[in-house]
């Protein structure tokens, strides 16, 4: 192989390595992420979903959303997910409208 296919090559080596460390890595974490967050949501539709079937009787709410509040903290801890208290209360609340709007 000449010096001049050798440099070449070696350009086209380290502009790949650029791409890939510039778009490809950021766009696979990025796409990761994405895919937590829609399992956290689909988790915590799942746990409203079956505290409404679970819990009866009228005034129960505030337990409805305390139990479906403690179990997904507890599975977002074990897959070291960091949501504050605030957030995850909003979450459940979201979910509770879209099940009472959309059924």
């Amino acid at each position: 192989m000449n010096e001049i296919t050798y440099m070449v090559l070696r350009v086209v080596v380290c502009v790949c390595a650029t791409m890939i460390t510039v778009y490809v890595i950021p766009y696979i974490k990025t796409l990761k992420e994405d895919a937590r967050y829609k399992s956290m949501i689909d988790l915590i539709a799942v746990a409203v979903r079956a505290a409404e079937q679970t819990i009866t009787g009228s005034g129960q709410g505030a337990l409805k959303k305390e139990k479906v509040m403690s179990f997904v903290r507890d599975w977002l801890n074990s897959q070291g997910i960091q949501i504050t208290d605030t957030q995850l209360s909003e979450l459940v609340e979201a979910a509770v409208f879209s099940m009472k709007n959309n059924g």
